[in-house]
């Protein structure tokens, strides 16, 4: 079930987005937007279960009162049980030797 906003009873979704160094987000939201191989694509309330690779661009987080956007270089997304959580800016392992 998902949390609606007592002002404008728009559905919400629990959304989590994390960096090796901080917590960028974690709050409600109507919305996610980001893009991926694929193209621009948004996450709203009641998603099915999705797992993504980000590509470079912005995520979009619309909280139905507020829009924050960060810049990504790349990330992962997965959405479950109306949770969005995205780890962004990871750095790829390196397998030097």
């Amino acid at each position: 079930m998902s949390q609606t906003d007592s002002k404008s009873k728009e559905p919400r979704v629990l959304v989590k987005m994390l960096s090796p160094t901080q917590v960028h987000y974690s709050g409600y939201a109507v919305s996610v937007s980001a893009v991926n191989s694929v193209g621009p694509f948004d996450i709203l309330a009641e998603h099915a279960n999705f797992f993504s690779l980000l590509s470079t661009g912005d995520v979009v987080i619309d909280t139905g009162t507020q829009t924050f956007r960060f810049p990504t270089e790349r990330g992962i997304m997965k959405v479950t049980n109306n949770t969005i959580t995205l780890f962004v800016d990871i750095e790829p392992v390196s397998n030097t030797g």
